[in-house]
């Protein structure tokens, strides 16, 4: 019996102290990986194509975009949200009542008041109002506080590669956002935006950031996340270089007496169309006295009513950060908003 009991604690022994067998791959395990390699984008020819391209035209790091590329797939709310965009199908009295609620304009109110110093300098520097820097500002991201949670690394492959109606126009992003994240030490993956992969509070695209964002504050750093002061001078930038005129209304109200003549004209095209004399011959009249180029805006502010306005070069450059009237419109009424509240 005391043999038996010598040999059955030998045993216990020799199992507790033999070495641990190295762990290999159970067959379910491989096939998840190679599932997991199927749906990643580096699967994808066409990805695999633009990572040659930019190892060829950029000197990228091939090890660095396969790595990249292997790791994320296709993100299918990026899709719909662009397909869903509310200044398409919103009427403008409802797409403007959330970015004029009194909230937003104190809280404009109060980075104008903090800001004052740097906002006077880009207005001087670069000709934009101040007011209109932070309109724009409070527009994009509520002044810095809402910039977004997707990672843009993601959105924009999904965009280039899996969006045909604009794949051009992402997969040019996605160069950019790869060179810019270069340029700055952003690991890829690493950097939340929008759905659409805009940036930092003032939701620049990357081709943008890369050749109009500003180190406004001079310290040596781009920080268009948390530094106020590198907005206001990055967006003052941006403005000034896509045609804002320095002191120059941006649209005045206007009354038209017969619209169906020259329906046509309304919300046509991104450039001032007529002179504000053919507008008069053609039954607009404006509520003030201006005279240049203007395009004829009408907007439902009402379910049943539309207001019209004459635009001018300065609305049509807000219409370049945002190709959407109702989106110009916003910032330019938020921006006389704030600016009478600031002034009280």
């Amino acid at each position: 019996m005391r043999t038996i009991w010598i040999l059955f604690f030998a045993f216990l022994l020799s199992a507790c102290s033999a070495a641990p067998q190295p762990k290999t791959d159970s067959a379910h395990e491989i096939e998840e990986k190679d599932v997991a390699y199927a749906d990643s984008y580096y699967a994808n020819q066409e990805v695999q194509q633009f990572v040659e391209y930019m190892v060829t035209t950029h000197k990228y790091d091939r090890d660095i975009l396969v790595k990249a590329f292997s790791s994320i797939e296709k993100r299918e709310q990026v899709i719909t949200k662009s397909d869903n965009q509310p200044e398409v199908i919103t009427p403008y009295y409802q797409y403007a009542t959330r970015f004029l609620e009194p909230y937003r304009i104190q809280k404009g109110i109060e980075f104008a008041q903090r800001n004052r110093p740097w906002l006077l300098r880009a207005e001087e520097e670069y000709g934009v109002d101040w007011h209109v820097i932070v309109a724009l500002l409070g527009v994009e991201t509520a002044y810095g506080r809402v910039t977004g949670n997707r990672d843009v690394f993601t959105s924009l492959t999904t965009l280039s590669f899996d969006y045909p109606r604009r794949a051009d126009y992402f997969r040019s992003e996605l160069e950019a956002y790869l060179l810019l994240a270069r340029r700055e030490g952003w690991g890829l993956g690493t950097t939340n935006g929008s759905y659409s992969g805009a940036l930092g509070m003032v939701q620049f695209m990357p081709s943008n950031y890369l050749k109009l964002a500003l180190d406004y504050d001079g310290n040596g750093v781009i920080e268009l996340w948390d530094s106020e002061i590198d907005a206001i001078g990055s967006v003052a930038n941006y403005l000034r270089r896509h045609g804002w005129q320095r002191g120059k209304l941006p649209f005045v109200s206007a009354s038209v007496a017969n619209i169906e003549p020259i329906a046509d004209w309304v919300n046509k095209g991104r450039k001032p169309e007529k002179s504000v004399a053919q507008w008069q011959q053609l039954g607009v009249t404006p509520s003030s006295l201006v005279n240049g180029q203007a395009g004829l805006i009408g907007l439902r502010t009402a379910e049943e009513e539309v207001s019209y306005w004459l635009a001018f070069e300065n609305f049509f450059t807000v219409m370049d950060y945002n190709p959407s009237r109702r989106y110009a419109m916003s910032v330019l009424e938020l921006a006389h908003r704030i600016k009478a509240g600031a002034e009280d």
